[in-house]
């Protein structure tokens, strides 16, 4: 009898190979712990980092693996870094096509619980991986801008990897350095590329 072999496939990321991840398994002092905390996810039902249309759980399919991490901080500023691996390519480039999709969908939206604060999505080029887009969204209340979320997604192979800030203007092209990063890495795993 013959056995049938398959390539490895990735079922759970390595500790340690997001690139804030080291940081963010650190231990820290009471005094850091006032100014800043991370949070680690490794849940396939975590919604994408980046996400118009406000889901509260996954809505893309055939995850395998994944990864998110969060860091806040009393400035305040919010970051994140996340890794998606899905069973393929395919089922990768569609997660990422959904949410080029709900972008356009869900451009312009409110927050119901706070009814004078307008949402407003946009996309811009990006180059990292084998596809990417660049992402965020400006909250506005009573004419001014209140908050600019800027982030990237970029696919290579299986994997999906987004990268997010609240610091600066929207500019996602300082964050194509992590995807471009994490991109290379994600092709060392089983069955990513």
């Amino acid at each position: 009898m013959l056995l049938a072999l398959s390539p490895a496939t990735v079922t759970e990321i390595p500790k340690n190979f997001l690139l804030t991840e080291r940081d963010a398994r650190r231990h820290l002092t009471p005094e850091e712990a006032e100014e800043l905390g991370y949070k680690i996810s490794d849940k396939l039902t975590e919604p994408l980092e980046l996400n118009p249309c406000g889901h509260r759980r996954a809505v893309d399919r055939d995850r395998v693996a994944a990864r998110t991490i969060t860091l806040w901080t009393s400035a305040p500023s919010n970051s994140s870094e996340q890794l998606v691996i899905y069973k393929s390519p395919r089922a990768a480039h569609s997660a990422l096509t959904r949410l080029r999709v709900e972008v356009k969908r869900c451009a312009r939206k409110g927050d119901p619980s706070v009814p004078k604060l307008k949402i407003q999505w946009r996309t811009s080029k990006a180059k990292a991986g084998d596809e990417a887009i660049g992402m965020g969204y400006q909250t506005w209340q009573d004419g001014s801008v209140n908050q600019t979320i800027t982030g990237i997604a970029a696919r290579r192979g299986s994997a999906l990897m987004i990268y997010t800030t609240d610091e600066g203007a929207y500019d996602p092209g300082r964050l194509t350095k992590n995807a471009r990063k994490m991109a290379a890495k994600a092709c060392k795993l089983p069955s990513v590329c």
